[in-house]
Formats: structure tokens, C-alpha cells, sequence
């Protein structure tokens, strides 16, 4: 088999996928002279890969066909907080923004592991998408569903206590030995490196864990703390 045929070949089985994620798409396509499969951009986003853009700017809406795609916004000092993850079958609500020609939001995408995409050029989905009435429907549904966990996750947030995520963020490490920074732990619990540098010399100081240069041993079962913050 050539080179040519190979890359036909795992063309084909992207766009299956990409219909399988999104049938909306298909629907679109089929009432478009197959328009995304003439235009279609299918890429690899590895873990920790950010989705690159041209000056900033949109270069394509994206669409995840496998893996996952965490939503960040980026303040004005350059610092960063989790807004809500995309998957198989979501949308990325900031290509509104492209789209609409509106002040960009300042919002990235990382992989948050190894990730399969599709990325259709914006002249193609204004021009088709934005006028189908069943993937303007879409779209809105999807987006009242990523409002609706935002401030669920808002509010969650404000009734525990900062101790109480950050235990919780490394009993999910599934590890006793977690490699990790006191800033990337900060930034996945949407706080300071300063705070979350005091809570763990705290827990550290009550025998929990060990803190070493570029990582974290545990020492005993965390499950205690969140029992403790728990009765309080």
C-alpha cells in the first residue's frame, strides 16, 4: 500500500469518526455537496499540547473526536483558570467569538491527554453551518449545558474549603508519589502557589505527606483529612 493510499485510507476513518461524534455534521454535509469532506482538517493534539492559532486568532472551529480538550481562560497577567473540559461530541463555545468577529475571550485549549480533532475552516462553517437550524440548536443546547456545570462547579467550589480540594486533587492522582508543582496544583484547583504551598507544609506537618523538590509523597491515607474537614 503507498503513501497516498495510507493517508486515504486513515482520512476516511477520520471523517467516519467525526460523524460518529457529531450527526449534526453529517446531515450538513450531505446537504452540501459533502463540503466538510472536501475541508476537513484532522489533527493529533498531544497530552499537554496547546491548540495553536495565527496571531491569536481562529484559524478553524475545533471538533474532538477522541481524547479530551480542557477550556482555559487567560487573564491579563498571563495566568490561567479551568472553565470546563470538551470531549467526544462537544462544542467550544469561544468560537462563538471567532465566528461573530466579537473581542476574544482570551480562552485556550490544552489537551489534557492524547486527543484526535477535527478543524473545519471558519469561511466554511459561517457560510454552512450558521445557517442550518439544526446545528444552531445544537449548539445552543450544548451551551446551556456547559453554563449549567460551570456553576455547578463554581458552587461547589465555594462550599468546600481550599484544603479540602487539594486533598482531594491528590487522592485523584491515584498515587503515592505524585509528580507535580505547587503551581500546577494551584492552577488545576483555581488558586494561588502561595496558598496551596502553606495547606501542603500544613499537611505535611501533620505526617500526611512528604514534600520534595519536583513531587509529593504520601505517607498516610489522606481519606483522614477529608473525614476531619468533614465533622468540622
Amino acid at each position: 500500500m503507498s503513501n497516498y493510499d495510507e493517508i486515504s485510507d486513515k482520512r476516511i476513518e477520520s471523517i467516519k469518526a467525526l460523524y460518529e461524534s457529531y450527526p449534526i455534521l453529517k446531515k450538513i454535509n450531505d446537504k452540501n455537496d459533502e463540503i466538510i469532506n472536501k475541508h476537513a482538517f484532522f489533527n493529533t493534539l498531544y497530552s499537554d499540547e496547546y491548540i495553536k492559532s495565527e496571531n491569536g486568532t481562529c484559524v478553524g472551529i475545533l471538533f474532538v473526536l477522541k481524547g479530551t480538550i480542557k477550556i482555559q481562560k487567560i487573564n491579563a497577567d498571563g495566568e490561567e483558570t479551568n472553565l470546563y473540559n470538551i470531549g467526544q461530541g462537544d462544542f467550544c463555545h469561544e468560537a462563538l467569538s471567532c465566528l461573530s468577529n466579537f473581542e476574544s475571550l482570551n480562552i485556550t485549549g490544552k489537551a489534557i491527554q492524547d486527543s484526535e480533532v477535527c478543524i473545519m475552516p471558519l469561511d466554511i462553517v459561517r457560510l454552512h453551518f450558521m445557517k442550518d437550524y439544526e446545528f444552531l440548536l445544537y449548539i445552543y443546547e450544548d451551551l446551556h449545558k456547559k453554563f449549567n456545570l460551570v456553576l455547578e462547579n463554581k458552587e461547589e467550589i465555594m462550599h468546600e474549603s481550599l484544603e479540602t480540594r487539594l486533598v482531594k486533587l491528590l487522592i485523584n492522582k491515584n498515587s503515592n508519589i505524585i509528580y507535580a508543582t505547587h503551581n500546577g496544583l494551584a492552577f488545576e484547583i483555581d488558586s494561588a502557589r502561595e496558598v496551596v504551598s502553606r495547606k501542603l507544609k500544613s499537611i505535611e506537618k501533620r505526617g500526611y505527606i512528604k514534600l520534595q523538590r519536583g513531587k509529593i509523597v504520601i505517607i498516610k491515607d489522606l481519606e483522614e483529612i477529608l473525614k476531619g474537614n468533614h465533622t468540622k
